[in-house]
């Protein structure tokens, strides 16, 4: 049982960090420079020279990672007993964006291939603007972010309530709300995923820490029935 916990603990450490890290972050930072229009958003892809498929294939790994936040802390809290409401609700939450995510974005990947390899830009960025317009499109890419920042909060208060966390570090993910509030001088999109990623860091290093415990707990307990056998 102790290993299952240290197993689950460490796979919703990995997770809880690089989602919002894949996701966000980084590819805020591959591509800072702010559009007007999705019309200006798409002609840049169009003459773009392929780093949008670094950003893009980011942007999966994030959303397919958070299944692994999801199955890790909640199964975690869920094994523990304490916040294992929560836990549940996170897996489940967890598991579904993920995967509407990785539609969403299996959608985006077929549109910028349109827009790369068209030859007619502008007749590849109309019809590109037209179907990221239709609720096709828009409804999955709203579930998906709405279940994304409702699942981190969610996982972390099932810690909290697990006693791996205290109460700051799920009040934490107030932050990246408060900055869309602020007058900056720089993204506040990057900077609101930088700031989501403080409660996550925080999290995932009480759960590494309960790992490294229970591990080194079977070891001296291992050590402990070797000697006495």
């Amino acid at each position: 049982m102790r290993r299952l916990d240290v197993a689950l603990r460490w796979l919703g450490a990995i997770g809880i960090t690089l989602a919002p890290l894949g996701l966000f972050v980084l590819p805020g930072l591959l591509h800072p420079e702010p559009y007007e229009t999705a019309e200006d958003q798409f002609t840049a892809i169009a003459e773009g020279t392929g780093g949008e498929y670094l950003a893009l294939g980011l942007q999966i790994f994030g959303s397919a990672i958070l299944m692994a936040a999801a199955l890790g802390i909640g199964g975690c809290t869920i094994a523990r007993g304490r916040g294992r409401t929560l836990g549940a609700i996170g897996l489940i939450t967890g598991m579904v964006t993920a995967v509407v995510l990785l539609v969403v974005l299996g959608y985006e990947l077929a549109m910028m291939t349109v827009l790369i390899s068209a030859a007619d830009t502008d007749a590849a960025v109309s019809q590109v603007v037209s179907l990221s317009a239709s609720p096709w499109f828009g409804v999955p890419l709203l579930v998906g972010l709405v279940g994304f920042f409702l699942t981190l909060p969610l996982l972390v208060f099932a810690l909290w309530r697990s006693r791996i966390v205290p109460i700051v570090v799920p009040l934490l993910f107030a932050l990246p709300v408060l900055v869309g509030f602020v007058p900056l001088p720089v993204d506040t999109t990057v900077l609101g995923g930088v700031t989501m990623l403080i409660p996550c860091l925080w999290a995932s290093v009480q759960l590494v820490r309960g790992a490294v415990t229970d591990a080194s707990a079977d070891a001296a307990t291992a050590e402990t029935a070797r000697v006495a056998g």
